[in-house]
């Protein structure tokens, strides 16, 4: 989904919903402090691994970011829209925010698909590193706070959303 849709979507939620509002901004607060945690780990592994992987996840999928209606809506509580940090991509199959010296969204707050999904080999280093147990912890902490999230959301997420979720 794009940031032109997304963006729409959560100003009508702010609209529609301002009773939820400072439960996820409260949610978005811990979200980044959570995402930092991870980030930390990751700026140990990833500057290395992912420069000489051949298919770093952030040059594969030409999207505007990973973001889901969930992610962006708290990212947006925190921040501004991210129009400007939109890098145009000549490849084709670059993440909108990658730039010349990794992401330009900030580290707290990437989409969860952005920290919680990780190749083999990024899980085979937090392994061998002594991370994998911080990391996992971390993980669980972002799925029950996302769980949390989505009844809040629930009359604007799209119906995928919610059809994933209740399985």
């Amino acid at each position: 989904m794009g940031i032109e849709v997304l963006e729409k979507k959560y100003q009508t939620y702010i609209a529609c919903c301002p009773q939820h509002v400072g439960r996820l901004r409260e949610i978005a607060h811990q979200v980044a402090v959570i995402q930092q945690n991870m980030r930390d780990l990751f700026d140990q592994i990833t500057p290395a691994l992912c420069s000489t992987c051949q298919f770093p996840c952030c040059k594969s999928l030409p999207v505007e970011g990973w973001f889901t209606e969930c992610d962006y809506i708290l990212y947006r509580l925190l921040y501004d829209a991210p129009f400007a940090l939109l890098v145009k991509q000549s490849d084709g199959k670059s993440c909108s925010f990658l730039g010349a010296n990794g992401c330009m969204l900030p580290p707290n707050m990437r989409p969860f698909p952005c920290v919680k999904v990780n190749c083999r080999k990024v899980m085979e280093e937090l392994e061998a590193r002594g991370f994998l147990t911080d990391f996992h912890q971390f993980y669980c902490n972002l799925e029950r706070l996302q769980d949390e999230v989505y009844p809040l959301l629930a009359d604007i997420l799209s119906y995928s959303v919610l059809q994933a979720q209740s399985l």
